[in-house]
């Protein structure tokens, strides 16, 4: 046994692959998706989630079944999620974009490398080329990837900070001196 294998700790113990119905035979929506663990360990994955879902679940290793995590396999998407109140609840890995929900807050990363930050309304984005964006209900903010710009505007004042100077005015009026 080599020192890595030695040093890795368990996580997981088992994995067990189930589809969810959720209508009866007769069409009609289930209140509780009826599971049934496939006998040939194999599933379809069908067009509508809301209608037949294939999923796995990975046991953990610790006896807490809150660890446990439920992968969701969508036609469009992979949905990794679990019931814990510390750490990642959910990851949702799509063509164009994989996003982690930690904390009660979505981070997104992009195929360029950008990353976007939502939390209650407020986003905070890092674009490819390292700018950062920040928008809420009060300010837009933004620092180019150099960090040789800056601007804010509120919804009464623009302000900037530019290789050419600072400008601070109030929206729809005269430039704001330091005596404003």
């Amino acid at each position: 046994m080599s020192a890595n294998t030695k040093a890795l700790s368990r996580i997981w113990r088992s994995a067990q692959l189930y589809i969810g119905f959720h209508r009866d035979p007769k069409g009609e929506r289930r209140k509780e998706a009826k599971v049934w663990p496939p006998k040939n360990a194999s599933a379809t994955i069908h067009t509508d989630p809301e209608e037949q879902e294939a999923f796995l679940v990975v046991k953990s290793a610790r006896k807490d079944a809150a660890r446990d995590v439920q992968i969701k396999l969508h036609p469009d998407k992979i949905v990794l999620r679990r019931d814990l109140d510390v750490a990642w609840k959910g990851i949702v890995v799509e063509d164009h974009m994989v996003s982690v929900q930690v904390g009660g807050v979505w981070v997104r990363i992009m195929p360029d490398g950008s990353v976007s930050h939502d939390m209650d309304g407020d986003m905070t984005y890092v674009e490819a080329d390292g700018a950062v964006l920040k928008k809420t209900e009060f300010v837009d903010a933004m620092m180019s990837g150099d960090g040789v710009e800056l601007s804010r505007r509120t919804p009464t004042t623009i302000a900037a900070i530019t290789e050419e100077g600072v400008v601070a005015r109030s929206r729809n009026s005269a430039p704001l001196t330091d005596t404003d």
